[in-house]
């Protein structure tokens, strides 16, 4: 019952294109373009368009049932044997006859013609400029030259008087019909559906308003001319053609900026129109130089509307394929997720919620690195996929998303985000994983990029710290945030600055003295002995404390580049102050743990050794005592290195590690520097006593000298003494001062004595 149904639903439509379509091809058959056509003396009245013959051919291209085609063909013909009957009524059968089959060899020449030019094609099929080559040669050209051959036929079978006038006559009116309706009747029912051009800011309609005007008053001059010049010779008073130029300008204009609908119904009337106009000029000749100008005004509106739709398909393809690079542009090439471009036109638009959320997953680089960028890619596809019905995710970058909240009201949203990721198991090559998510949320309004970028940064650093502390709670950002960011900035600029410096050999160094506590340990009062420290020159000349910049080179991997640099500044200084060399007794200089644990530093070091001015007695190289036990093996190598040169091994900062002493124990030790933290309060006689006395015990089982630092007042260094330290280093003793002021107060004094 329901197939029975089915089948009269579809015999129902296919009756009902049938008569509407059959309908407007009757229509099309009774509008004429008449004119009076005189070739080799035979005259008659006729046509010079037929408009159904175009008709018929694009719904032999573009009906797939070919029942409706043949049911449009058949009304047609059965219009034509109604006005053949009524016009003659004595019309022989046999011309009735051979029309009906006339008819009938037109129905199949339009399905091959058709098929020849690839068409019925499939739904969503489009014409292409490539299209246009086929149809200027088939449809153009041999489709209405056969059809004239035809009408031949049946002049011959009624009359033969015009015979030969028939044959062009019929040409030029099938020629016209198919150039006229065909093809831009093809093109706007292939468009329906397909998205217009937009019209940009550039595409008002002052330039068609100007354009027509122009053509309007040509064409007003032009007629005030010829009636001024009138000698009596009857001639029309437009001629179209005369302005074809600016027609092409203003019909250019309309492929470029109206929808496929109307720009094809533009161009079938502007060709309409021309034919039309070609009318009133094509009986004035009267001879076979008639034919040759019909034929030339034929040529350029065949020219004209080929010319026309290879701009209109051009502009079609451009903006399509300008609208395809554009929506490339909003996804991620590698995941195919929204990104941040498109999150920033997202915005644009009205949102449930002004907050952003940005989701950080944590070991993301790992599985990259395990398994590929397909996997990530999954793994990224899975959590958006999750996470689809509670927020629109854009991707930023490797396993990091921004999260825009999806209408609901949810005051609990972002801490269910955080949870449904963190209990998610992933597959990934057929194990499952999970990917610890750390998320920020921050609010912000407007609908600008520069509104957007802020909260996605101000929402990352949120992410970025709660990573940092192992918070899988959302952080939502407040003024403590804001404070977290700028440091984070600043520590970033003083990077970039420090290494700067370092490149451009804008070190300078400072010296701190070192004092012997024993009696008569500084038997010369020029004795230089102390610790050398680094300071660097910005771009302004102004000087960058350590406290600026150790962290941030040594975070960003520089430190043996620093290490070096003060070297080759240490021994620059020396070698300009040579007369200072013999009092130099002992220089520290502090060596960091990546210095330690880099074999190219250790090449360079080498190097530079070699060429001190400097005996290598005089060299002390200090190391933090954690980085000493964190690289216990590298620097244990280096070190002892270093001493079997004949320079002494410094632990600074001792007692931070005293856990290690045991590891402490395989280090090559001259010299254990005790931590200043306790010793500014060992007079204190508390805990840092005790401290910085089992410090001196462990030096000296080590066999190794202690240096105390910070020393700032005598009653500390009265202290120190008593416990048996045996050298001092503080502001007791001296500030750090510039070592170039140092060395040349040294080299002064060398001078006054003579030496």
């Amino acid at each position: 019952m329901g197939d029975h149904a089915d089948s009269q639903a579809r015999g129902l439509g296919i009756s009902t294109r049938m008569l509407l379509l059959g309908g407007l091809c009757l229509l099309l058959q009774q509008v004429p373009v008449s004119y009076r056509i005189d070739f080799f003396g035979q005259q008659s009245d006729a046509s010079l368009i037929h408009l159904h013959a175009g008709l018929l051919l694009a719904i032999a291209m573009l009906e797939r049932d070919r029942r409706v085609v043949a049911g449009c063909f058949l009304l047609t013909c059965a219009g034509w044997t109604v006005r053949q009957l009524h016009f003659d009524a004595w019309q022989p059968s046999l011309v009735l006859a051979w029309g009906a089959a006339s008819y009938l060899f037109t129905f199949g020449w339009s399905l091959l013609c058709a098929r020849w030019t690839g068409w019925p094609r499939e739904p969503g099929q489009r014409v292409q400029r490539r299209d246009l080559i086929r149809f200027a040669a088939i449809d153009l050209l041999l489709y209405p030259l056969v059809l004239a051959l035809v009408g031949f036929s049946i002049a011959t079978v009624s009359t033969s008087t015009a015979a030969i006038s028939t044959v062009f006559q019929m040409f030029f009116a099938k020629q016209f019909g198919v150039a006229v309706l065909t093809l831009p009747l093809v093109v706007a029912w292939r468009e329906r559906g397909h998205p217009a051009p937009r019209m940009d800011a550039a595409s008002h309609w002052l330039w068609p308003i100007a354009l027509g005007a122009g053509l309007a008053a040509s064409v007003w001059a032009a007629v005030l001319v010829r009636r001024a010049f009138n000698t009596g010779v009857a001639a029309p008073e437009l001629v179209l053609m005369d302005y074809r130029f600016a027609l092409l300008l203003v019909l250019g204009w309309g492929m470029l900026r109206l929808s496929s609908r109307w720009a094809m119904a533009a161009l079938s009337l502007t060709l309409l129109l021309l034919v039309g106009m070609v009318a009133g000029t094509a009986e004035y000749a009267n001879s076979a130089v008639g034919f040759f100008n019909l034929l030339h005004i034929t040529l350029e509106v065949n020219i004209l509307l080929l010319a026309m739709m290879y701009l209109w398909l051009t502009h079609r393809d451009r903006y399509e394929l300008a609208e395809r690079l554009s929506a490339e542009t909003l996804r991620d090439q590698i995941t195919g997720l929204p990104n941040l471009k498109a999150l920033r036109e997202r915005v644009a638009k009205p949102l449930s919620r002004t907050e952003l959320g940005y989701l950080l997953l944590d070991q993301t680089d790992t599985l990259v690195a395990g398994f590929g960028l397909d996997t990530q890619a999954q793994a990224m596809n899975a959590v958006a996929r999750r996470l689809e019905d509670q927020v629109e995710t854009y991707y930023v970058g490797t396993g990091q998303f921004a999260l825009l909240p999806k209408p609901g009201g949810d005051p609990d949203l972002w801490e269910r985000v955080v949870a449904r990721v963190e209990h998610a198991e992933i597959d990934v090559g057929g194990q499952p994983i999970r990917l610890l998510p750390y998320l920020g949320v921050a609010a912000f309004n407007g609908t600008q990029a520069s509104v957007v970028d802020n909260a996605v940064v101000t929402a990352s650093h949120l992410a970025f710290e709660a990573r940092h502390h192992g918070e899988l709670r959302p952080r939502y950002n407040d003024v403590g945030d804001t404070q977290m960011r700028r440091t984070h900035r600043r520590q970033l600029h003083d990077a970039t600055e420090a290494l700067a410096s370092l490149r451009n050999e804008r070190v300078v160094l400072y010296f701190q003295p070192i004092r012997d506590l024993a009696p008569g340990g500084d038997a010369d009062p020029r004795a230089l002995s102390g610790e050398v420290l680094c300071r660097l020159l910005d771009e302004r000349g102004e000087i960058m404390s350590p406290a600026r910049f150790m962290a941030p080179l040594e975070a960003a991997g520089r430190g043996a580049e620093l290490d070096l640099a003060v070297m080759r500044a240490l021994f620059r200084l020396l070698r300009k102050s040579p007369s200072a060399l013999p009092h130099c007794r002992e220089i520290a200089i502090n060596l960091t743990g990546q210095s330690l644990a880099s074999m190219s530093f250790q090449v360079e070091l080498r190097t530079l050794l070699a060429g001190s001015p400097l005996p290598m007695s005089a060299l002390c190289f200090e190391v933090t005592e954690t980085a000493a036990i964190s690289n216990t093996a590298a620097a244990s190598h280096l070190l002892a290195d270093l001493r079997a040169l004949g320079c002494r091994i410094a632990i600074d900062d001792f007692g931070t590690g005293m856990q290690s002493f045991a590891r402490l124990r395989e280090l090559p030790v001259d010299v254990i520097k005790i931590d200043g933290s306790f010793v500014r309060n060992v007079a204190q006689l508390g805990k840092d006593y005790a401290v910085v006395q089992a410090s001196v015990a462990v030096a000296r089982a080590f066999g190794a000298e202690t240096v105390a630092e910070f020393v700032e007042d005598e009653d500390t260094e009265h202290c120190l003494r008593r416990i048996g330290v045996q050298r001092v280093q503080g502001y007791l003793y001296g500030a750090p001062r510039p070592l170039s002021e140092v060395l040349a107060e040294t080299t002064a004094e060398a001078a006054a004595s003579g030496e």
